[in-house]
């Protein structure tokens, strides 16, 4: 990573993590890369906010008190700061997944870290852990993608070997229809030819290379059954009140609606299809997550536990 691309990022970082407007002299103290006298400083800065602005990411200007003509500073909000994936092609997708890891790599490495201790030695706290890495990570780019990208744009038929819930391998073969991401998780959508449905596949539970087993235009896509079966999976559907305290579980937050509950717990209102799924989500998080509601989700998570602790002692 060049010197400017360091500093570009640590400057990210601190004003991201920052919980209040940081000024030009506060900047130039706490973030790695600013040098020289205060008019090259201030060049510098000015350029990286142009260069930081041409990536997409709103730099916020404002006061401490908008009642008082105190100095302006500079922050960039987690919510504002949010990858938009729908328009990058694979190539855009694979040096951005690469970024993300530079990225990831600075936010805990030592010129990031010193500045947020700066920081917190002049009476700034940062909130750098409260950040979620999904807002500043792009999602691993599965071995088959490029291959399955060519095969729904060039409509070729694909075999793949694909693990079930059950993490049983079976040898699937489809007329993929379409790719989708959602909450950093690959997706193909397709008629499942051995079962005529249409059928969705998370590509991290691919096991096997893509094998694209027909020429191109080897059939139209029925994009009437894809509705039909995303009405149906809409239906099946499930909502789930989890409590989760705060500061916490910031996967379960990122696809729930949060009320505050009070000064230590948050409630999370989340849509699910699986059983399974929901309830590994909050067994990982410990004491640090309760199942609120339904009921008969909340008696399965007693009732592992109470397995576990029979098991385990």
């Amino acid at each position: 990573m060049s010197r400017k691309s360091e500093r570009l990022v640590n400057l990210t970082i601190a004003l991201l993590a920052t919980k209040r407007y940081l000024t030009k002299s506060e900047i130039f103290s706490t973030v790695a890369g600013y040098s020289g006298d205060a008019e090259a400083k201030d060049r510098m800065f000015e350029r990286d906010k142009d260069d930081l602005r041409s990536l997409g990411i709103k730099i916020e200007l404002g006061t401490f008190d908008p009642l008082f003509e105190d100095e302006a500073g500079y922050r960039i909000k987690p919510e504002n700061y949010e990858i938009q994936l729908k328009s990058l092609n694979p190539r855009q997708l694979s040096l951005l997944s690469q970024a993300a890891q530079l990225f990831r790599e600075a936010a805990i490495g030592e010129a990031a870290q010193s500045g947020l201790r700066k920081l917190k030695s002049i009476g700034i706290e940062s909130d750098i852990d409260a950040i979620e890495t999904s807002n500043f990570s792009a999602p691993a780019i599965p071995e088959q993608l490029p291959d399955l990208i060519e095969a729904v744009s060039e409509r070729r038929r694909v075999r793949f070997e694909y693990l079930n819930q059950e993490l049983t391998s079976t040898v699937r073969n489809l007329e993929p229809y379409r790719l989708s991401n959602s909450s950093g998780h690959w997706y193909l959508t397709g008629r499942d030819l051995d079962i005529d449905e249409i059928r969705t596949f998370r590509l991290d539970r691919f096991g096997s290379q893509v094998s694209l087993t027909s020429s191109s235009n080897a059939f139209e896509p029925d994009l009437s059954r894809v509705q039909e079966s995303e009405a149906a999976n809409k239906a099946a559907v499930q909502v789930a009140q989890i409590k989760v305290r705060k500061g916490r579980g910031n996967a379960l937050r990122k696809g729930g609606q949060v009320t505050e509950l009070d000064s230590e717990w948050d409630l999370l209102e989340i849509e699910y299809f699986s059983h399974n799924t929901i309830l590994q989500q909050t067994l990982w998080l410990g004491v640090d997550a309760e199942i609120v509601a339904p009921e008969d989700l909340r008696n399965e998570l007693i009732s592992r536990l109470q397995e576990v602790i029979s098991i385990h002692g």
